[in-house]
């Protein structure tokens, strides 16, 4: 489980692009895209899938059989995966988990967990705990946090401090979704990396929620014949799939 903590101020950083490439177009059309960016001394590989909702759509995998993400996500027929949200060390969910239906763990008040996403009658999206309000119609769930970056911008006051891997659940809030896996970098870069139009010219980030981070990180993608496999380092209560249409 990644622990996260509030520095005083956010990062005010300048990040440049250094690559990208498309790894692999994926059925449906959805694009996992690779890209490293530079700051300072310091440069970043950012690994993801982007997709809209016509391309794919996103589900809850609770791994109570504690299996790694490869088999999960192969098992669940997945475009790509990776992992989700908290957990203590009992194995307990940290927060509210659906899965594919089913509530696995309830909602929980606690500063870490800032936001939720959630998928609605089949529409993602992320809000804010204080602002949501359980349904019917929710079928998949994960409470986690920080908020990196909101309406376009980064979140002040993010740890500047504490280097670790990161999983990131982002939004363009016109429909495009994407699912991300980062190398080391503090919450503060995380955000200014991530509302930067520099680095993501082709995908305008309104908001992005940390997802459990540090060993927890990992990414599977079903890019051709050898799947792309960047693993956890550790077994993890649950996954984030991007399934097909």
């Amino acid at each position: 489980m990644a622990f996260l903590f509030w520095g005083a101020t956010a990062a005010q950083a300048q990040w440049t692009l250094e690559f990208r490439k498309v790894t692999a177009a994926l059925p449906g059309g959805a694009e996992f895209i690779e890209r490293e960016a530079k700051l300072g001394d310091d440069t970043v590989r950012v690994q993801g899938v982007f997709f809209s909702a016509k391309q794919g759509r996103f589900t809850v995998v609770d791994n109570a059989a504690s299996i790694p993400l490869s088999e999960a996500a192969k098992s669940a027929g997945a475009l790509a995966g990776a992992n989700g949200a908290f957990f203590k060390a009992d194995w307990t969910p940290v927060g509210l988990e659906i899965a594919g239906g089913r509530k696995v763990h309830g909602f929980e008040r606690a500063k870490i967990l800032s936001g939720i996403f959630v998928v609605t009658d089949g529409a993602p999206r992320i809000v804010r705990s204080e602002r949501y309000t359980a349904s019917s119609k929710d079928t998949d769930a994960l409470q986690c946090g920080p908020f990196l970056v909101e309406h376009g911008a980064i979140i002040p006051g993010l740890n500047a401090t504490r280097r670790a891997r990161r999983t990131v659940v982002a939004t363009d809030g016109r429909g495009r979704w994407a699912l991300l896996t980062i190398s080391p970098l503090t919450l503060a870069d995380a955000g200014a990396l991530l509302a930067s139009r520099t680095v993501f010219p082709d995908f305008e980030i309104a908001t992005a929620l940390n997802l459990d981070g540090g060993p927890s990180t990992g990414i599977w993608v079903a890019a051709g014949p050898r799947p792309f496999y960047a693993p956890e380092r550790g077994t993890v209560r649950n996954f984030l799939m991007i399934l097909p249409r």
